[in-house]
């Protein structure tokens, strides 16, 4: 019996530590003909730190990997979760159909790491299933929602900024929250929208627009933040005096 073939039993010993060593091998050592069963021991898996090695080990064929996790994702809502978690790792374009609805799941676990999923993928069909979960939930969906954002990146920015005109104010803000992951260059597009928010919008809006407005480079920032500088409201007067000095250094660097 090889090594591979002994790996290949291993990987079913009742042991979690010898499952994982033998995971390692195959993902080390096997060939993509070892994917299918992979995803499926994948799947099956308990053990937390079993699962992340088999996750590892498939995604070293993610091409050959990943008609066996679009399958898998009809799995039981526990396994979905890590089924989701290797294909944010192969980030497939044309996964992204089949992972869409289950960013709506009602498992709350399932949906963040569809958004993780689709976030990863970078494709603007991914935006609209991001974007209607903008100022809902806890912080902790909230966060993971903003953090699949800053992944898509710049095609979520103009939604960004519609959302930042949004009636509902915790929307607003979350939308300004993603734009300061977003960053420069790809929230440039979300300048103007920037703007309005940290001149118009309520306080707590406001500074998180100034943050985000304050990292681009973009002709409109530092009119906005002199104007600021030099109006009535003195919070927003001192943020951007202490804005403007900040750039200022930053290119002096």
């Amino acid at each position: 019996m090889t090594t591979l073939e002994q790996a290949r039993r291993a990987v079913y010993d009742v042991s979690p530590t010898t499952r994982q060593r033998a995971a390692v091998h195959l993902g080390t050592h096997g060939d993509a003909s070892h994917t299918a069963e992979l995803v499926a021991l994948l799947v099956a898996e308990p053990d937390f730190f079993v699962r992340e090695t088999l996750t590892w080990a498939v995604c070293r064929h993610p091409r050959v990997a990943l008609p066996h996790l679009l399958a898998a994702l009809d799995s039981s809502p526990g396994s979905r979760v890590q089924v989701l978690h290797a294909l944010s790792k192969i980030q497939a374009p044309e996964a992204v159909a089949r992972i869409l609805p289950f960013a709506e799941d009602d498992d709350p676990a399932v949906a963040m790491k569809a958004w993780w999923a689709l976030g990863r993928t970078g494709t603007p069909e991914a935006a609209p299933a991001l974007l209607p979960h903008l100022g809902r939930g806890g912080e902790e969906q909230q966060r993971e929602l903003s953090r699949a954002l800053e992944q898509l990146g710049e095609p979520g920015v103009t939604g960004l900024a519609a959302a930042l005109a949004d009636d509902d104010v915790e929307v607003r803000l979350h939308a300004a929250r993603a734009l300061v992951l977003v960053g420069d260059p790809a929230a440039r597009p979300a300048a103007a929208a920037l703007v309005a928010a940290a001149e118009g919008d309520e306080r707590e809006v406001a500074m998180v627009a100034l943050e985000a407005l304050a990292a681009l480079d973009s002709p409109e920032v530092e009119p906005a933040l002199e104007r600021l500088r030099d109006g009535e409201d003195r919070f927003r007067s001192l943020t951007a005096q202490w804005l403007l000095a900040d750039r200022a250094e930053r290119r002096s660097d």
